[in-house]
């Protein structure tokens, strides 16, 4: 029960100190953002990199989905221009797992100034001092990073003595099999509501845990199809086009996956033994961003005919 409350408490202060972060950035930005993004969804591969660039910013794809869909209902961007900004969100949240990979690794010798944790108090101190000075965008970023890096240290803490627990190590044995893995990603991000907290679960449970690459491959797949549930539930009410992108979302994660998952199936026929490995937060970050990028160079050459396959899907 101890471990479960500290762990729920992680999760809620990752969430909220990314949510109030990005409230934060997005309300002191977002009218540049708005007349950024006319100029910059031209082309799609202009798309990608704005959107790549947006969402590490923001450290949220929900949130960058959300705001696509959002200037879509409204008329600012078409559906067109928002294919490119969709799948520069899928890679630019990214940035995240490098972040969460490199506090993980932080060795115990490390100087205190380069530890996170010896500098969380004074962000926090920073965005309470512009609290009072009634700066409520400079207040949530600062405290809303401090709650982030915090919810990281907390959720390393809590997950820790899991490792000994026999019922655990059971269903990481079950993980072995690819599909088990998707859908394990796809629910745990469901439930959580962040691709993100996945991910910083998914590495932090490699540090203590015999996690090999045939076990996090599939999760991490799996999480890409279970971050399309924010946008499809911002949909609903909304145009015609609107419902478009978060349709065109949760396709292109599923194609993105099927493809991965048959080169994932191939590698088993060659019996590469890297998959039987062990991953560490760096490998969790750098499959995850290889998975984004292979499915960006496979859909760029074919967006047209993904859009015409979205625009006959939703009439």
């Amino acid at each position: 029960m101890k471990i479960l409350f500290s762990f729920l408490i992680s999760i809620l202060l990752f969430i909220y100190g990314i949510s109030i972060f990005s409230d934060g950035l997005k309300n002191i930005y977002q009218t540049k953002i708005k007349l950024i993004l006319e100029k910059y969804t031209k082309t799609p591969i202009l798309g990608i990199v704005f959107g790549t660039i947006t969402t590490a910013i923001f450290q949220s794809s929900s949130i960058m989905t959300i705001t696509i869909l959002s200037l879509v209902n409204s008329g600012i961007i078409t559906f067109h221009n928002s294919l490119g900004l969709i799948m520069g969100a899928n890679l630019g949240t990214c940035i995240t797992s490098f972040i969460i990979a490199y506090i993980n690794n932080l060795g115990n010798n490390i100087e205190f100034f380069l530890n996170p944790s010896s500098y969380i108090p004074l962000i926090l101190l920073i965005g309470i001092f512009f609290y009072f000075k009634k700066h409520k965008n400079k207040s949530n970023i600062f405290i809303g990073f401090s709650l982030f890096m915090l919810g990281l240290f907390m959720l390393n803490t809590s997950l820790s003595p899991i490792k000994d627990f026999a019922w655990f190590k059971d269903f990481l044995i079950s993980l072995n099999s690819p599909l088990l893995g998707i859908i394990a990603g796809i629910i745990a991000t469901c439930i959580i509501q962040s691709s993100s907290a996945t991910i910083a679960i998914l590495q932090t449970l490699s540090i203590n845990n015999n996690i090999t690459y045939l076990m996090a491959i599939p999760i991490i797949m799996g999480e890409n199809i279970g971050s399309c549930i924010t946008a499809l539930i911002a949909s609903i009410g909304t145009s015609k086009n609107a419902k478009k992108v978060a349709i065109a979302h949760l396709l292109y994660n599923i194609l993105g996956t099927i493809i991965f998952l048959i080169l994932f199936y191939i590698s088993k026929l060659f019996s590469f033994n890297l998959l039987e490995n062990n991953v560490n937060s760096i490998s969790i970050a750098l499959i995850h961003t290889s998975f984004n990028l292979l499915s960006i160079f496979i859909f760029l050459p074919f967006i047209k005919k993904f859009e015409s396959l979205i625009n006959k899907l939703v009439k």
